[in-house]
């Protein structure tokens, strides 16, 4: 009998000590299996993310950085004219090497504050005086820097057989060489010729809409059809790349890198 009760106890013993043993095994595999749910759970959210195609708070950051014009652009108003008149430079065997064009704000008044500066002209020697943001027709597009036209040292400049021509056929086609020797590069259109009250409107404007829109509300004001575009453009609010040189970036014609005559 007592060997018997003995038996019994032996049996319950090892029964508890047994499941004893098993219960952490279960707890650390159900901890184990939710810790790897949790990771999957993760790793589907950010799947999802990138398929419907959100960018990234620092990518969409970047892109408001991106500049609404580039280097090249002028106002759709007077591209026909100022095309026409490359055109004309060109039969008559001139390459135009156009040096500036189109500006931000920020840019101009990099320029400004550069000109006003005789350390920064003497590293500069090409940069003339640059009005102040807000004020150069080059921030409205209507404008663009033509070198080749003058020759000799600063003060003492005169026309080359090249300028005459450049002066006459940018004229032909609306373009004023307002500054003359004093800016000899600088060659503007008005403005107010092309629907615009003034400077000022022409600046606010192109500074605020992008390219394609701008070429859309053109086309609509001469009654050309429009076609559908999937084109997204980026509209600058006033930032430009942390790193500008003062030179002269992607002309508007084809011709070699040469330092820059950027003037008002």
């Amino acid at each position: 009998m007592v060997r018997r009760s003995l038996g019994v106890c032996t049996t319950i013993a090892l029964s508890f000590f047994a499941f004893a043993n098993s219960s952490p095994a279960r707890t650390s595999r159900k901890s184990a299996q939710q810790n790897q749910s949790a990771a999957c759970s993760s790793c589907t959210a950010n799947a999802t993310k990138s398929s419907t195609g959100h960018a990234p708070k620092k990518g969409a950051k970047a892109a408001n950085n991106l500049p609404c014009h580039p280097k090249d652009y002028l106002d759709p108003k007077i591209t026909v004219k100022y095309k026409t008149a490359v055109r004309e430079m060109k039969r008559e065997g001139i390459k135009p090497k156009v040096t500036s064009v189109w500006r931000s704000s920020e840019y101009q008044a990099q320029l400004h504050k550069c000109s006003t500066s005789s350390r920064c002209r003497k590293a500069h020697p090409g940069l003339y005086y640059a009005l102040p943001s807000g004020k150069s027709l080059h921030e409205a597009g209507f404008a663009v820097d033509i070198s080749g036209v003058a020759a000799g040292p600063r003060g003492k400049k005169r026309l080359t057989p090249q300028g005459h021509r450049i002066v006459s056929i940018m004229h032909k086609n609306g373009f004023n060489w307002r500054y003359r020797l004093a800016d000899p590069a600088h060659f503007e259109a008005d403005p107010k010729k092309h629907g615009y009250r003034n400077a000022k409107q022409a600046i606010a404007r192109t500074q605020s809409t992008c390219q394609v829109k701008l070429t859309k509300l053109a086309k609509l004001e001469k009654g050309t059809p429009q076609k559908k575009t999937t084109s997204k453009v980026s509209v600058n609010r006033g930032h430009t790349p942390a790193k500008t040189q003062l030179s002269a970036q992607g002309p508007a014609t084809k011709a070699p890198r040469h330092a820059v005559k950027a003037g008002a």
